[in-house]
C-alpha cells in the first residue's frame, strides 16, 4: 500500500500545520500572513508526498525488473536441459518475456528521469509491461510443472 493512501486527513493536516508554524518561526513570527504560510506549508507537504508516492512507485517497477531478470535466466536454464522440440515451445515465451522485460527498463529510466513530473500515461506503460511480465511468468512456471 502506498505511503500516501497509509496517510490520514488529520495527519497531512498535522503535516501541513507543523510546516505552517515552523515558516512563521524562521521570520520569527513577526509579519507575515498565517493564510499564505498555510497555503505554502500545504504545497510543500502535497509535493513531499507525490516525490515518496513516485519514489514508491519507480522502486516497485524496478523490482519487477529484477524479477523478470531473474526468472528469464532461470527460464533460460531450465529450457536449456529440454528437448529440442520442448525447448522450441519454450523459446517463444521467453524471447517474448525478453523483449517485455527490455522495454520495460528505458520505461523505468523515463519514468525516474521525470520523476513526479511523469505523467498518468507515461506511469501506465510500465504497469502494463510489468503485468505482461507477470502473465508471461505464470504461464511458463506453470509449464514447469508439467
Amino acid at each position: 500500500m502506498p505511503f500516501q493512501d497509509k496517510l490520514t486527513s488529520d495527519e497531512r493536516r498535522r503535516m501541513i500545520a507543523e510546516a505552517a508554524y515552523f515558516r512563521a518561526e524562521r521570520r520569527g513570527f513577526k509579519g507575515g500572513d498565517s493564510v499564505r504560510d498555510w497555503c505554502e506549508a500545504e504545497a510543500e507537504i502535497d509535493a513531499r508526498l507525490r516525490q515518496i508516492q513516485h519514489a514508491e512507485y519507480a522502486a516497485k517497477v524496478e523490482e519487477a525488473l529484477e524479477m523478470a531478470s531473474k526468472k528469464l535466466a532461470a527460464v533460460r536454464r531450465k529450457a536449456a536441459g529440454l528437448s529440442a522440440d520442448a525447448r522450441a515451445e519454450w523459446q517463444k515465451d521467453v524471447d517474448k518475456l525478453a523483449v517485455l522485460r527490455d522495454a520495460l527498463k528505458p520505461k523505468l529510466a523515463e519514468l525516474r528521469e521525470r520523476g513526479e513530473r511523469a505523467g498518468q500515461k507515461l506511469r501506465q506503460q510500465p504497469e502494463r509491461l510489468r503485468d505482461e511480465i507477470a502473465d508471461l511468468l505464470r504461464r511458463l512456471e506453470a509449464k514447469t510443472k508439467h
